[in-house]
């Protein structure tokens, strides 16, 4: 059903023993067709809050900047838009294993808000994370911000569904401590950086984003973590401007790439944060900005996109068509405020 109250167990004493066995049995259940198809709501219990007690032990291992080997699948904004993220997952299936277990995955972060279902993607992919954590990178993007996700629809989302006000604070809060725990960007294949937003004139080497405290409870502390996750490039650019449209970190142009890949030894940076029409597009060639959520805007029906990247590191993309427009239970509109979100 739609809305849900917690309820006082979690799950067996053997489950308490070993998560992941219970994870997994749960990821099972909420990739079903029910959910992953026709996009019903999975009844959250309390199963939840002992989820997010056990995940910052798992991302406390991580470094602000993880590294990951190809081939590898790097999937953009999903904006709880769920059904597409099962999508994704299919595209990569085979005859005898589910998507998220043929392949690596870095997600360029943005899991909540918007859209209806926030709770199901970051469920699915904590529990993912905590199974197989080598696997899945999960990188933190602006959405993934106290400040953000209160006023654009995921803190609403868990009132909803959690009618118990304490118990829906409660899990609000304790998902954006996790939040605070995720890294802010992943070298893949030793030469493709990855994040949410963009790149800093600030980044001088490797060393500076590792250098980054994690976990991170206030992003606005650091400048090189506001820029990955708020920064934009703008074609023309000779030196960095203050970002207008978005009322945080700066524009970059062809400039300040050039020199951030020279410094870094990087040959490619793959960001998101920026809806676009095909689902992806190119930035002086050496950047690419990937969005994943199928019709993003009500109404502008724009393409999904996730960049696969092989073994030899070279890239290609998959497309993400929207679906045809089906009833929900919960018809409410997406939370857009004001002319910042023309770029998201």
């Amino acid at each position: 059903g739609f809305k849900s109250r917690p309820r006082a167990r979690s799950g067996s004493r053997e489950d308490m023993k070993d998560p992941s066995v219970y994870f997994n049995r749960m990821i099972k259940k909420i990739t079903k067709k029910k959910y992953s198809e026709r996009g019903h709501y999975v009844s959250c219990r309390e199963y939840s809050l002992s989820l997010l007690s056990s995940l910052p032990k798992v991302l406390a291992c991580e470094l602000p900047m993880i590294e990951m080997k190809a081939p590898a699948v790097i999937i953009g904004d999903i904006h709880g838009q769920y059904t597409d993220l099962t999508r994704i997952f299919d595209m990569f299936r085979n005859e005898s294993s589910p998507g998220y277990t043929t392949s690596r995955y870095v997600f360029l972060g943005d899991y909540v808000d918007r859209g209806r279902q926030s709770l199901e993607i970051v469920m699915l992919l904590f529990m993912l994370k905590y199974c197989y954590p080598g696997q899945f990178a999960l990188l933190r993007g602006n959405h993934e911000c106290r400040a953000i996700n209160k006023a654009y629809g995921f803190f609403a989302e868990i009132k909803e569904r959690f009618l118990d006000p304490k118990k829906a604070n409660e899990l609000f809060e304790m998902f954006n401590d996790v939040f605070c725990h995720l890294p802010l960007s992943c070298l893949l294949a030793g030469s493709i950086l990855c994040m949410h937003g963009g790149i800093s004139g600030k980044m001088k080497s490797r060393d500076d984003l590792l250098k980054i405290p994690k976990p991170l409870k206030d992003v606005a502390t650091n400048d090189i973590a506001t820029d990955l996750l708020w920064a934009d490039p703008m074609i023309g650019l000779t030196t960095e401007i203050k970002n207008k449209v978005r009322g945080v970190s700066v524009y970059f142009g062809e400039a300040t790439l050039d020199k951030v890949l020279a410094d870094l030894d990087i040959k490619l940076v793959v960001r998101g944060h920026q809806m676009m029409m095909n689902g992806f597009n190119f930035f002086h060639t050496k950047l690419v900005t990937v969005f994943s959520a199928a019709a993003y805007y009500p109404d502008k029906p724009n393409r999904g996109a996730v960049c696969v990247v092989d073994a030899t590191g070279r890239i290609s993309f998959r497309i993400v068509v929207p679906k045809p427009k089906q009833s929900h239970p919960d018809e409410k509109p997406k939370l857009f405020r004001g002319e910042h979100d023309v770029t998201n």
